[in-house]
């Protein structure tokens, strides 16, 4: 993987930090969240953390007013952790939902789900992924009309 400047409306992709972490290194492992955290005023910024052949790791950072579009993964389940801001999430059909730190969603394959920065402060959230399937695919979709969720 490389890093790369996305087409308008898409992400930067950071790809280069994953080798800070090294399994043969326990004391690698242990990892500040910040070192994944970096924003692009232009477009959302995803940092990889880490990527096995089992488990990836992905930050994903949002200036304010960005998102991680409305998207599925067919074969690929996630847990997403607010690390950082609030979020506008929204889950498959379900009314949008406002999310803080230290909240989380666990994502089942093929279920969409979409993220928005609709705060004036910088979000970011830890993406972690199972590979096993093998068969990471992304695709966007159109969001739902957005309406409120009450908690």
């Amino acid at each position: 993987m490389t890093n790369y400047v996305p087409e308008p409306g898409h992400e930067r992709f950071i790809a280069d930090r994953a080798s800070a972490m090294n399994p043969a290194d326990p004391p690698s492992l242990v990892f500040s969240m910040s070192t994944y955290q970096e924003f692009d005023s232009q477009s959302p910024t995803a940092v990889l953390a880490s990527a096995t052949t089992d488990l990836g790791l992905i930050m994903w950072n949002l200036s304010p007013g960005q998102e991680n579009d409305y998207h599925v993964h067919p074969k690929t389940e996630h847990l997403h952790i607010i690390v950082e801001g609030e979020v506008e999430y929204t889950l498959g059909d379900f009314p949008a939902r406002t999310m803080k730190v230290g909240e989380a969603v666990l994502v089942p394959a093929g279920i969409p789900h979409g993220i928005r920065n609709v705060s004036d402060a910088p979000a970011s959230y830890l993406a972690v992924a199972g590979m096993t399937s093998g068969d990471y695919e992304k695709i966007r979709l159109d969001r739902p009309q957005p309406t409120k969720m009450t908690d």
